[in-house]
């Protein structure tokens, strides 16, 4: 294999090619292109000078010339490609620290949305398993005791057994929040339906649900990844928005798959809607975070950069919609 030279010095007037279509070429070459090109030629004209160094000349001698001087600037065109080289070796070598750091971030990250998502799961688990249970007993018992009391009594029983009923249904409606069965045995699509009736019928406000196009088969962490985003959104929502209904949206393009939050409630401020719209990474964020709490996007909007996404809000009249960008492709488990 051919070494390539350190330094090239090149005539203008070549007999096929002239200089300057030469320099191009080898400028338009990954092999050649960091290779300094000097001139060397009798022509001193400006056009020939200034057309030399937009074809990606390094320097230009006219003839005759003093051969320290070309030697001159021969050594120091060579110790600045020197330079050059080692600058872009050391760039690609913190380049890929930072690539590696970055999918080990991203791996942590995923990492952690699964350990907290089967944490819900265990605890909704237990909450099945035993405080429910537990009720369900004396709920069977004070019914069947409450058949064989004076009124006053049965009623006393009676009242006793609503509570029971009332707190069993708390804890399965906590239960489901937890951990919704319909994301691990439906995926994600019907765990976000669930999610737009469960808050219709636990908080009072009308959640609407549209899908348009049904997304590809996604990997399990990137449904829990969503569907906790969602949940975030829609509680925050609950919480802060001081919105009368909303509306939960899946879509999926070309582009990628959209995820939108969107009520009519009280909105954001201007700057804080600027700070958010577009890209997320390196993103400027004009906000006080701990201004009321800023809706919780934060970590939502961490945790959707790690996965090469963006997160958006765009202002309704009234309230704003929160969309979660996710490109074509985006898998947490690419290393």
């Amino acid at each position: 294999m051919t070494c390539p030279p350190d330094l090239i010095l090149l005539d203008i007037g070549l007999p096929r090619m002239d200089g300057i279509d030469t320099c191009r070429t080898l400028k338009g070459q990954p092999a050649t292109r960091a290779i300094p090109v000097i001139f060397l030629t009798g022509r001193d004209d400006e056009p020939d000078i200034l057309e030399a160094f937009q074809a990606g000349g390094a320097d230009y001698v006219v003839k005759p010339f003093e051969p320290r001087l070309l030697l001159t600037r021969d050594r120091t065109h060579l110790a600045l490609a020197a330079l050059s080289r080692g600058l872009e070796r050391r760039l690609g070598e913190r380049t890929l620290a930072l690539t590696d750091a970055i999918v080990r971030l991203r791996r942590l990250a995923m990492d952690l949305s699964q350990l907290k998502e089967a944490e819900h799961a265990q605890l909704a688990s237990e909450l099945h398993d035993s405080p429910m249970q537990k009720l369900a007993l004396p709920q069977l018992q004070l019914g069947s005791a409450s058949r064989g009391c004076d009124l006053e009594a049965s009623q006393a029983l009676l009242a006793g057994i609503e509570l029971l009923r009332q707190g069993i249904a708390e804890l399965r409606t906590l239960q489901f929040d937890l951990s919704p069965p319909e994301l691990e045995q439906k995926g994600l699509t019907a765990a976000l339906e669930w999610l737009a009736a469960s808050t219709e019928a636990r908080w009072g406000i009308p959640m609407t649900y549209t899908l348009t196009r049904p997304p590809p088969t996604l990997v399990r962490e990137l449904s829990v990844i969503l569907f906790q985003s969602a949940r975030e959104l829609v509680y925050n929502l609950i919480k802060h928005a001081q919105a009368c209904r909303g509306a939960i949206g899946l879509v999926t393009d070309p582009a990628g798959l959209r995820l939108s939050v969107e009520d009519d409630g009280v909105g954001f401020a201007g700057g804080f809607i600027g700070g958010f719209t577009g890209r997320v990474p390196g993103a400027e964020v004009t906000a006080d975070p701990g201004q009321g709490g800023r809706f919780g996007l934060y970590s939502v909007r961490e945790r959707i950069a790690l996965l090469g996404g963006s997160l958006n809000i765009a202002p309704l009249a009234p309230g704003s919609r929160v969309t979660i960008c996710l490109p074509q492709g985006s898998d947490p488990r690419v290393s």
